[in-house]
């Protein structure tokens, strides 16, 4: 056994040890939440049934609201909502380098939601993880033919990953199951093992065999930089098959692939925490609540009987159309009662249905749905209202979606940005832009819902000044009007490309000021002409003599 699969096996019985006490938890919210992802605890089957026990949907209603607005509000794809900008701002309105930065953007744009990236399915399935966890894995790398970005996620029972000093995630740990078929197919027969290669050489039960292997991404202790070569990339990528303890394959990263975005973090943990571990109590008052009162709107509807045992003849036939034959004697005796009777347990479903609505409405407020629906569309709402809201969102929720952006997004489109560049997929630079970098920013609904509320400050500014401008005009000499333009693009959502560049600007408003000066020329010329005229005696243009 070599020195990389021995620390590698010892390390992760070490991370698995340590993830140990968040699996019970996530198991739980799974099997009220996302019963897809339930197999933390148990080894769930391909097809399973896993909503046995679920009473009432609306957790798993209220966790894909929040999921789909993380995308709506972070990656809404009907915009742009990354930008690349030039580290230097002075190159920032060179025409060559703003038209090389508009490629760029589109190219980017579309490699990243090619259908064959699987952006969309693979972020969507790690915001379902992050809503209900806490923590999500995504996987940012290249297709098998190299000339294309490929986006996976991860299962979190599968993922073991580890910070480095700086709280960072550095490290991670994937543990795979594969036959031993799927496993030569990956990684070649020559490279799979002995144990493995000994079921691919016996039947075809024992090539469906599987076997469990370890990839393991984590930064590379010793390397030469100056060598490009796999095996001296800054993270290495080993994977280990278990069972054989044998070292499969090695290989490398430039950048750390996995994306580990958390909801929130407490001091010293490694896992994020949810909305989801919020809602967790309610979600479960709720499904012994709908189990109640299914059983006592059955009672109601079908109420158990009570009869004497005397007075029925056979037994009582309750299906629609029955016919229950009974003793008249014996309902003399009875005082002329019905012999049958519905038995009444006084339950008062009304106020059972009033408390479940109030737990519902807990849930949904745990998941945001009340704050973040005015930032997705809603309608019958006036402006102050809408304005309202988005502050209400920005103070509740804007610091996760703050810590999403810059540990989720930034990452994400940083990775893609280096691997469409290396792959050629971006013309060549100008000479502007060559040796300096570049950065990213995102425009999403979340920043536009902030500089919207800047922007309504302004206009409150503006009617708090107003009536002081009709005394006193110079005060508005406080403002930069031009960048306030400038900025509007922000806020509105209008392409920044519309904007003229600020040289532009200053020319035209050179060829505006040459042209006002000339006419100004040419009119005091005019007047200077009619006074020498005049003085003169000379009749001016229009005029006669007499």
């Amino acid at each position: 056994m070599s020195k990389h699969v021995s620390e590698i096996l010892t390390r992760h019985e070490r991370l698995a040890g340590e993830r140990r006490l968040w699996e019970q938890h996530w198991q739980e919210l799974a099997e009220v939440m996302l019963p897809r992802r339930a197999t933390f605890t148990t080894d769930g089957r391909p097809g399973d049934k896993r909503t046995t026990n679920i009473y009432d949907s609306v957790p798993m209603l209220a966790r894909r609201g929040l999921s789909s607005a993380i995308a709506g509000l972070l990656r809404p794809k009907t915009s742009r909502w990354l930008k690349i900008e030039p580290t230097d701002a002075q190159i920032a309105e060179d025409e060559e380098v703003k038209a090389w930065i508009d490629d760029a953007d589109e190219r980017l744009f579309r490699a990243i939601y090619a259908p064959e990236a699987r952006f969309i399915k693979a972020t969507h399935e790690v915001d379902d993880d992050l809503v209900t966890f806490g923590s999500g894995c995504l996987f940012v790398g290249e297709g098998r033919d190299l000339n294309r970005l490929l986006f996976r996620s991860f299962h979190l029972k599968d993922c073991f990953p580890a910070e480095n000093e700086e709280g960072a995630i550095d490290t991670m740990h994937v543990v795979m199951l594969l036959t031993a078929r799927q496993a030569a197919q990956r990684y070649g027969e020559e490279n799979v093992g002995p144990k493995v290669k000994e079921a691919l050489r016996g039947l075809q039960k024992e090539q469906d065999r599987k076997f469990k292997f370890i990839w393991a991404v984590q930064p590379r202790q010793e390397r030469d930089a100056g060598k490009r070569t796999n095996t001296n990339m800054a993270f290495a990528s080993r994977v280990i098959q278990v069972e054989g303890q044998h070292l499969v394959g090695e290989s490398g990263f430039q950048e750390f692939p996995f994306m580990f975005p958390r909801w929130d973090t407490a001091s010293g943990e490694l896992f994020g925490r949810s909305p989801g571990m919020l809602a967790l109590p309610d979600a479960k008052t709720l499904q012994a609540m709908g189990k109640t009162i299914l059983v006592a709107g059955q009672k109601a509807a079908d109420p158990p009987l009570l009869m004497p045992s005397d007075s029925i003849i056979g037994v009582p036939r309750t299906f629609p159309g029955g016919t229950t034959y009974y003793d008249a004697e014996a309902v003399r005796e009875l005082g002329g009662r019905p012999p049958i009777v519905p038995l009444e347990t006084g339950a008062n479903l009304p106020i059972t249905r009033d408390m479940q609505n109030d737990v519902r409405e807990s849930v949904w407020a745990a998941f945001f749905k009340n704050i973040f629906q005015p930032l997705l569309g809603r309608t019958g709402m006036t402006a102050t209202e809408v304005l309202e809201r988005r502050e209400e969102f920005i103070r509740t929720a804007g610091p996760a979606f703050e810590a999403l952006e810059s540990d989720y997004t930034a990452p994400m489109v940083e990775r893609a940005f280096n691997i469409v560049m290396r792959g050629g997929g971006f013309p060549p630079a100008p000479d502007a832009l060559r040796g300096r970098g570049v950065r990213f920013t995102f425009v999403s609904p979340v920043e536009q819902a902030r500089k919207q509320t800047e922007a309504a400050g302004m206009a409150r500014f503006f009617e708090l000044v107003a009536p002081l401008v009709q005394f006193q005009p110079e005060i508005m000499d406080n403002l930069d009007g031009d960048e306030i333009v400038r900025d509007a693009p922000d806020v509105s959502g209008m392409p920044r490309r519309w904007l003229r560049s600020k040289d532009r600007v200053e020319d035209l408003r050179g060829q505006r000021a040459q042209a006002q000066q000339a006419a100004a020329l040419l009119a005091d010329a005019g007047r200077v002409a009619d006074v020498a005229r005049t003085a003169a005696g000379i009749p001016g243009i229009g005029q006669g003599t007499q």
